[in-house]
């Protein structure tokens, strides 16, 4: 038995004891994460473009920010983790493993990379970007994410792994190359 399924096995079976934090965390902790992302960004553009200056002055700002710092990479590492899964078939735990057991309800389809993992991952390190704070607490709520998936049985921890260094290296590559193109276009250095 592989280390990837031997911890899938040892973990889901004490989650079989903790169904509701499991779910809680495997599923929950995911919006819970996208809420907490969502309400920083609308507090960040509430600072620099305040509603007392304008509404469409805040949606325009909203939305074009929004897309470039938000949804154009997650966009791309959706993209990336998708195109993974069609030319990668990995059988989920809970269909493969002998013994695991299917804690939270899941498709039985192809789980690597976790595409929970590549969103948040994105979402998260473009956060912590811009704020550290924010983007670290982000972080344990993806930690509890990543590893809740994996007592579940949804997923293995290599899953787990594949799609945070995904969306960790689309998130990175994204603003690097952006900042290389406003730097060229506005002339920011030679």
């Amino acid at each position: 038995m592989s280390i990837d399924s031997s911890l899938v096995t040892s973990l889901n079976a004490w989650g079989e004891h903790h169904r509701t934090l499991v779910r809680v965390f495997s599923n929950d902790f995911v919006y819970l994460a996208l809420l907490l992302a969502v309400l920083w960004f609308t507090f960040t553009i509430l600072k620099t473009h305040p509603l007392k200056s304008g509404l469409k002055d805040f949606v325009v700002n909203y939305l074009v920010k929004g897309v470039t710092i938000f949804a154009i990479p997650v966009g791309i590492a959706v993209v990336i983790s998708e195109s993974i899964s069609a030319l990668y078939i990995r059988q989920r735990p809970f269909v493969a493993v002998a013994g695991v057991k299917l804690l939270v309800p899941h498709g039985a389809d192809g789980g690597m990379p976790s595409h929970h993992m590549v969103l948040l991952a994105t979402l998260i390190t473009t956060v912590y970007f811009y704020e550290k704070r924010c983007g670290i607490l982000l972080t344990v709520l993806a930690l509890g994410t990543g590893i809740a998936r994996v007592v579940a049985g949804i997923h293995y921890p290599s899953d787990i792994i594949v799609g945070t260094v995904l969306g960790v290296a689309t998130a990175y590559l994204y603003r690097w190359s952006l900042l290389k193109f406003l730097n060229q276009k506005l002339k920011l250095t030679d």
